[in-house]
């Protein structure tokens, strides 16, 4: 193998691991926020997924509001849902005494 298909396969390796974790962090951001400019966060999803590099960059420079305060990621049907599990244990009552 000669030293430019090394370099050209190195080349996108690294193209590949930038354009995921761009994708990545403006996806997490996407989903963070509470509105979008375009008031549209489906179509920034697509955009973002669907357009390799700028559409991360684009939703980056475009889609988020800077004004607008991201919520940070809770789960409340997930915290509701773990109280009424343990709200259902079994007691110990009753069944020692058989």
């Amino acid at each position: 193998m000669s030293w430019q298909r090394a370099l050209l396969i190195l080349l996108v390796v690294f193209l590949t691991v930038v354009y995921y974790w761009l994708a990545a962090l403006a996806l997490r951001d996407l989903l963070r926020r509470p509105a979008v400019r375009g008031d549209n966060k489906v179509t920034w999803g697509l955009v973002i997924v669907c357009v390799p590099f700028f559409g991360a960059l684009l939703y980056g420079y475009m889609g988020a509001a800077s004004f607008l305060p991201r919520t940070p990621p809770s789960m409340p049907a997930i915290k509701a849902a773990a109280r009424s599990i343990t709200d259902r244990r079994p007691t110990n009552r009753g069944q020692n005494e058989l």
